[in-house]
């Protein structure tokens, strides 16, 4: 009976930890290396499943650039979008449809937390994205750190889309 009660809760245990490791789903992580150390990126990498989700975000309103938890963006240097600039630390992303077609990066002062709570109260600045067609669709969320001198761009592929921002290692 003592065996029987032990494997009843090994089973119960092992059920809850799948259970929570399928909940967080797949993560997605991306790395640039600078002077001072690395640049991270860690987000959650929704599917489509034959949905336009980037359309289905309304003028005005935030998504949460990922899946479950917050899309966390960490770096040892700030960063310089065009005339914003970043300071070093972890801050959240979040993508902000600012008119029909146009799209802009959001940093948030919050860098961890469930990626349905976004406080606008703690938003840093927004940066502009640039607008693109894939020639190939990606049907699950790719966020890329891609090196570029003294600086990179951060690329979100989804859908037929691609959003881009150039960035400089601040000064």
């Amino acid at each position: 009976m003592i065996h029987r009660n032990r494997l009843v809760c090994f089973c119960v245990a092992l059920l809850l930890a799948s259970a929570l490791a399928f909940a967080q789903g797949e993560r997605g992580k991306s790395e640039l290396k600078t002077p001072n150390g690395s640049i991270t990126l860690n987000y959650g990498r929704p599917v489509l499943q034959g949905r336009d989700m980037l359309s289905k975000l309304e003028v005005g309103q935030f998504w949460r650039l990922g899946k479950d938890d917050v899309t966390a963006l960490s770096s040892p240097v700030a960063l310089a979008f065009g005339s914003t600039t970043i300071p070093k630390g972890t801050h959240s992303l979040w993508l902000k449809r600012v008119a029909a077609d146009t799209f802009e990066l959001v940093f948030n002062k919050q860098g961890t937390g469930h990626g349905m709570m976004h406080d606008a109260s703690k938003d840093m600045a927004g940066v502009s994205l640039t607008k693109s067609a894939l020639a190939r669709p990606a049907e699950k969320l790719a966020i890329d750190l891609r090196p570029a001198a003294d600086g990179g761009t951060l690329e979100i592929r989804w859908g037929t889309s691609k959003l881009a921002a150039n960035f400089q290692f601040a000064k």
